[in-house]
């Protein structure tokens, strides 16, 4: 037996609003097949409500309005509680999924909740491995197209041997990574997978050469300890770290994780560089006081670091 058969001998007194009509007219309420009957208190047929469109408006004492439009150019107010409650059980039950689709909808909820608390547990893991199967050569694509993202590049012919003479002095006495000096950059150093980083022309003006090799060495540290491959990852999240797996490709557009989020370690692979280059730390430990790190700093007298092109260094976007 359905909702509507329980209640299809029940009826019940009414009043019925017109749009244009002044009065109430009182008219007798009864359940069609899926519809809801209103007649004339002679029994002739006025008008039939869709069961599905019905829907409760609003109350008034023991009243309550009904209206099967959005305009609501028909209301419907009825007070016998009787047919108040099969009203609302019979538009319950019409718009209720049935039984096996709610529970269809249930077990795809419970698989869902299953498959992100599994992925909320396992990102590390994903990460991980797309890390491991992550080739050098992929990096370096993934890192080119970083590069074109970030802004146009600095080529002044002056200006690109005294970035390498700055190079050379930063890392003597091992592969140094690229430097390159882009205009415009959104950012003092950001450092990409492929071991280059990126300079902002405005940041060759504003610091001093000391503060620029403290946050290149600084940016350095943070790609020798895996950061920037680490970052570039994560930025996919979850979904996308999978996804990467299965196809191989980097979403577009492509982030640029920069230097901001060094480590404690990134830190101290950076302050034992400056030291043994002679340059003070007190600008590395500044930096790592702006995230709640402290960087021990032994007592020494250091010489000052000198590099005699770097007025050449800050005119490369101008040539």
């Amino acid at each position: 037996m359905t909702a509507i058969d329980k209640f299809i001998r029940l009826e019940a007194v009414g009043w019925w609003f017109e749009a244009g009509r002044q009065e109430a007219r009182e008219v007798i309420v009864s359940f069609g097949d899926a519809t809801l009957q209103i007649t004339s208190l002679k029994d002739v047929p006025l008008t039939h409500w869709s069961l599905l469109a019905t829907k409760r408006i609003g109350t008034r004492g023991e009243t309550v309005m009904y209206s099967a439009d959005p305009e609501q150019h028909e209301v419907l107010e009825i007070d016998d509680p009787d047919m108040i409650r099969a009203i609302s059980a019979v538009t319950s039950a019409l718009t209720a999924p049935p039984p096996k689709q709610k529970t269809r909808w249930v077990w795809r909820g419970v698989g869902l909740a299953i498959v992100l608390g599994a992925l909320s547990q396992s990102s590390p893991l994903i990460y991980g491995v797309a890390g491991l199967t992550t080739p050098p050569a992929r990096l370096q694509e993934v890192s080119l197209t970083m590069r074109k993202q970030a802004g146009l590049v600095c080529k002044g012919w002056l200006g690109q041997r005294a970035l390498e003479s700055f190079s050379a002095a930063l890392f003597p006495e091992q592969n140094p990574p690229k430097l390159t000096v882009i205009d415009g950059l959104n950012a003092n150093i950001i450092a990409l997978p492929n071991r280059e980083i990126l300079i902002a022309d405005q940041a060759l003006e504003s610091l001093s050469t000391e503060a620029l090799a403290t946050r290149v060495i600084a940016a350095w540290a943070y790609a020798q300890n895996g950061g920037t491959k680490s970052a570039l990852i994560k930025s996919l999240g979850p979904f996308g770290a999978l996804r990467y797996l299965v196809s191989g490709r980097f979403p577009a557009p492509l982030p640029i994780p920069a230097d901001r989020a060094l480590s404690a370690e990134d830190y101290l692979l950076a302050r034992d560089h400056l030291l043994a280059l002679g340059v003070s730390p007190n600008g590395l430990q500044s930096l790592a006081s702006t995230q709640g790190l402290g960087l021990p700093l032994p007592q020494l007298a250091l010489p000052k670091f000198q590099f005699s092109a770097y007025k050449t260094l800050q005119g490369i976007c101008a040539e």
